[in-house]
């Protein structure tokens, strides 16, 4: 998962916007942040259907910048799927670091994945439209690819923490994690937890799971 990169400077004017949280990383290039906000807007509406115009607004630059650097939507869809599974790969190798221990792993992973979805609110929507989409963009194709080998991957982790041999009880957790970690319920982007709190509320997660 592509962490967000800060604002550079661009040649339209600041506007009226609803405000992410910050990172700390900068952007490589005026098209990686093209990418980054196409994400961020795209998660936050639910869907693909997203203007240039709008595109534009979002990354705080001019539509003539936006052409510059994507020829059409689906060209911006091909780079935003390169994008993903980038950041997607960086985030599942915390998992297959057999070096760490697994309920570290699974803690890292999901300290990870809860500040993306703060980052990104609205994206899990997304996520599910374009993989049950059909035909499928190149987005969906990598979603689909990204989900499955993640729940293999925490699946075996979630194996190695808990020591479950029957799979149905395996399969309950698997629930429980990916169902906690997509929560709170009712969601409120307006309000996302803090880091103090996120990191609070995986002590509780994984201490209900080693149960």
């Amino acid at each position: 998962m592509p962490r967000r990169p800060t604002r550079a400077p661009a040649p339209a004017k600041q506007s009226e916007r609803e405000p992410a949280p910050a990172a700390p990383a900068a952007p490589s290039s005026v098209r990686d942040l093209i990418l980054d906000r196409t994400i961020y807007l795209m998660g936050k509406l639910g869907t693909t259907d997203v203007s240039i115009r709008a595109i534009a607004k979002e990354a705080e630059v001019n539509v003539a910048a936006v052409n510059y650097y994507f020829s059409s939507k689906e060209q911006m869809l091909e780079q935003m799927s390169e994008r993903f599974r980038r950041g997607f790969d960086g985030v599942m190798q915390i998992l297959e670091d057999r070096k760490t221990k697994p309920e570290e792993r699974l803690r890292r992973w999901a300290a990870e994945v809860m500040r993306y979805l703060v980052e990104y609110p609205g994206v899990l929507a997304l996520m599910e439209l374009q993989m049950a989409a059909e035909p499928r963009s190149p987005f969906g194709h990598e979603l689909r690819a990204g989900v499955e080998r993640a729940v293999r991957l925490i699946k075996a982790t979630l194996r190695e923490l808990v020591g479950a041999d029957d799979d149905s009880r395996l399969a309950f957790k698997l629930t429980l994690l990916i169902s906690a970690l997509a929560g709170p319920f009712p969601r409120d982007p307006a309000r996302p937890r803090s880091p103090a709190q996120r990191a609070r509320f995986l002590d509780l997660l994984l201490e209900h799971l080693k149960q």
